[in-house]
């Protein structure tokens, strides 16, 4: 039957639906490297690489990639796709946390609830996020509702006192006829292994299910007995069929390293020392409720912004002290459980990145504030008066949330930088001014599930042939076709390379931008003389990769003095320069410089390698500049200089072979280095 009250939800999803996808490819301004990195995995599900789990983003949980995979299959392989699938998630999240609250406390508390969810910054920018975690808060309430499921089925009291076996095999309890026995066990079965293969916190959360039981068998007998079995059925069947999880990443150490950037405070507290517990701890539970304690991270949050605004802040506070006075009943017990569990991430890390880690307990954070408020408003005899505060506090709540998402957030410069705007605006520029050749982008970030997997995501997944490097001090030049160079202000070329470059169009954005602009090049007809009669041989890098050319761009450098060394490679076979490795399986080295004394040891040296080697490309030519400081101390004299490659990861390096690729050393001598009085 069509209700009021069945209306009011529709317009409440409506409204919800609305904020979600309204400006949706804009705000966020971009993608974050996590965001892009999901929908990279899609796209390479529908090129049909299929994985376990997921190497990029330190790792990660496999159902997200591969929801975003069926997104993209069915709107196309793009950021709109890529940013659905928490829209959807999020509003199925705001159903179910209803759906579940009016059961339990109520009408005005399950309504208040979706309103909140609805309305409020967290869930609103969180389903607007295209990150695994997103979908969390849906599967956490799903598998909530069905264990709920289990302590009011009355069926199983029959079983009570049969044995453990004859229980499982029960034909009236497990009969086809009769299914509604063994449903909640499955639905909390298959939601809890949805759960734990999205998202790390997941790992936790689930805890709250053997914590109640632990609960009501101390408090609640009868419940206890109604509860244990079918809860411990699913939980055991859950333990079961993660196992292959756990034994893949036993196997496969490398495809989750961010639990080792988890672990400080339990190192410390196991040493004895629990100051940082107590620490992280408290400011996580003050980022709820108290200003400049919210999460830091700008990409996700107003830096210190507190997940509640301050009326919200103020039912959230009320509806935790009703929960603990009224601890005794079984829902508010669950409650206190749902929410300590589900933040417990953030306790022991603190508030950073909360508004991830803490995404199984979103829906229990916005139920406490809707109790609290209800709990207030029972004082109160005069029902409009009620209505009237009530909606002015929802009112301010919509007001302040948008103001803080939309335009304090959505519009700041570093959020906009966060979000990599400048190079969103560079592929929207090469979309509708496509050339013939290959692409060079600089950046600051050119690594191999960096800006690249962004600049895919927002070409669609066609980017033409490509290069990356970082301008300031390095350039890629391909063999035999045109070349466009996008350059932005954050990584403009350096003056040993103007020579090189042709400008051909300037495009500024706004001019309080910490990017404000990037400049689109070719190259020009001439070439510096460092580039000109390259020899055809030289140093053989194990048939990599070949050094063509090392000149000091200054013949001499004082002490304290800041010396560059260009070099000049040609690319044979970048495969060969490192070893393949993860997340990205993609050959991975730095060159080293070594200005050495005559003893030996090391007087200046850097490692770095600004045209990354997975970018490149066979017949390649490679530019690179190192940057050495002299100390100030050091004598006037000749000082010699060896270079090479090494593997960073296993600290290998990356032999030099002869003509039948023999290994004859691991560093190349190049013109020493000058050091003269200024």
């Amino acid at each position: 039957m069509f209700t009021l009250r069945r209306a009011f939800l529709i317009l409440l999803i409506l409204l919800a639906f609305g904020l979600r996808i309204y400006a949706i490819t804009d705000i966020p301004p971009g993608l974050t490297h996590d965001e892009a990195n999901h929908g990279r995995e899609g796209m390479e599900v529908l090129d049909g690489v299929y994985r376990y789990y997921f190497p990029l983003n330190y790792g990660s949980e496999p159902i997200y990639s591969y929801t975003v995979a069926g997104s993209m299959a069915l709107l196309g392989e793009n950021l709109f796709a890529l940013r659905y699938v928490n829209i959807v998630f999020g509003l199925l999240t705001i159903s179910i946390s209803y759906a579940w609250s009016k059961r339990q406390f109520g009408w005005e508390v399950g309504v208040l609830t979706a309103v909140l969810l609805t309305l409020s910054f967290w869930p609103l920018a969180s389903s607007r996020q295209a990150l695994r975690a997103g979908m969390l808060p849906f599967f956490t309430v799903a598998s909530v509702s069905a264990f709920w499921q289990m302590g009011r089925n009355r069926a199983q009291i029959d079983l009570i006192n049969a044995d453990f076996f004859t229980k499982l095999l029960h034909r009236r309890w497990l009969n086809q006829e009769n299914p509604a026995n063994l449903r909640p066990i499955l639905l909390l079965t298959l939601a809890l292994l949805a759960t734990l293969h999205i998202y790390l916190a997941a790992r936790v959360s689930w805890l709250m299910f053997p914590a109640f039981l632990i609960y009501l068998a101390l408090f609640h007998r009868p419940l206890f007995r109604r509860w244990w079995l079918p809860a411990a059925i699913g939980l055991l069947l859950t333990g079961l069929l993660i196992i292959p999880m756990f034994i893949y990443l036993a196997n496969h150490p490398e495809a989750q390293t961010r639990l080792g950037m988890l672990d400080g405070t339990l190192q410390a507290v196991a040493s004895g020392n629990v100051v940082p517990l107590l620490k992280t701890a408290s400011e996580a539970l003050l980022a709820f409720v108290w200003s400049g304690y919210g999460d830091q991270f700008l990409a996700y949050n107003i830096p210190g912004r507190p997940v509640l605004d301050v009326i919200t802040a103020v039912f959230f506070l009320i509806g935790l002290l009703v929960s603990l006075w009224r601890w005794r009943q079984p829902r508010y017990a669950f409650v206190l459980l749902w929410f300590g569990i589900g933040i417990l991430p953030s306790l022991l890390t603190g508030p950073t990145a909360n508004t991830t880690r803490n995404l199984a307990a979103l829906p229990v954070i916005h139920l406490l504030p809707a109790l609290g408020a209800v709990a207030a408003g029972s004082k109160l005899d005069n029902r409009w008066l009620k209505a009237g505060l009530t909606a002015v506090w929802l009112l301010f709540t919509t007001i302040t949330t948008n103001r803080d998402y939309f335009i304090r957030w959505a519009q700041s410069p570093e959020v906009r930088s966060a979000y990599q705007h400048t190079l969103v605006e560079t592929i929207a520029y090469w979309r509708t001014h496509p050339s013939d050749g290959s692409l060079l982008f600089s950046t600051v970030y050119p690594g191999p599930v960096h800006d690249n997997s962004i600049a895919t995501v927002l070409a669609h997944n066609q980017l033409p042939d490509n290069r990356w490097t970082d301008a300031r001090w390095a350039l890629v030049l391909p063999s035999g076709s045109d070349l466009r160079l996008f350059i932005p202000a954050s990584a403009p070329p350096h003056p040993a390379f103007l020579s090189l470059l042709n400008p051909l169009e300037t495009i500024t954005l706004r001019p309080t931008d910490l990017d404000p602009s990037f400049t689109v090049y070719q190259l020009s007809d001439s070439r510096p003389e460092w580039l000109q009669d390259l020899p055809t041989g030289g140093a053989n890098f194990n048939n990599a990769i070949t050094l063509l050319r090392a000149v000091w761009l200054a013949s001499t450098t004082p002490p304290g003095g800041v010396a560059e060394l260009l070099t000049v490679w040609r690319v044979a076979d970048p495969s060969r320069i490192a070893p393949a490795i993860p997340p990205a399986y993609a050959p991975e080295a730095k060159l080293f410089t070594h200005v050495l004394r005559d003893d030996g040891s090391i007087l200046t040296q850097a490692d770095q390698l600004d045209a990354p080697a997975w970018s490149w490309q066979t017949g390649d030519i490679v530019i690179q500049i190192h940057q050495l400081w002299v100390p100030p101390e050091t004598a006037v004299s000749t000082y010699p200089t060896r270079i090479g490659f090494y593997e960073p990861t296993h600290d290998q390096r990356t032999p030099i072979v002869d003509a039948v690729g023999n290994p004859v050393d691991d560093a190349a001598n190049v013109a020493p280095l000058e050091i003269a009085a200024p």
